[in-house]
């Protein structure tokens, strides 16, 4: 195996890769932190944050980076298609333009792989 490819090809033991990445949640409107952006002066990392890690999910509401979501569920439905959300999302990542149209079956699937990340013990 090349050196440094065994990270690109699986997560780290907190299932992230640690980017920073834009999920549609900056319109320059009602939803304008500009996230890595303040820091950098680069206008490519306008509504960039840092990607958190799903280990423990389940223990971590509210979600996204201004709490704007309560469950799993409310983020999962995010996801397939932001959009729905926030209108005129600014600088978006490329991967979450397109909806995903899942089914309400893949939604609840992945709503317990989630809740799978999650050890109960880890609170106590």
């Amino acid at each position: 195996m090349e050196k440094g490819k065994c990270f690109e090809c699986h997560f780290g033991p907190d299932f992230t890769f640690d980017e920073f990445r834009n999920i549609g949640l900056f319109n320059g409107e009602d939803l304008n932190d500009a996230g890595r952006f303040i820091h950098t002066n680069d206008s490519t990392d306008i509504g960039k944050f840092k990607v958190p890690g799903l280990r423990n999910v389940a223990l971590t509401a509210p979600y996204m980076h201004n709490g704007m979501f309560t469950t799993l569920e409310e983020v999962v439905e995010y996801y397939d298609d932001p959009s729905k959300f926030v209108s005129n999302s600014m600088n978006i990542d490329t991967l979450l333009i397109e909806p995903l149209n899942l089914t309400t079956q893949e939604k609840s699937d992945l709503v317990q792989f989630l809740n799978s990340l999650t050890d109960r013990q880890f609170n106590k």
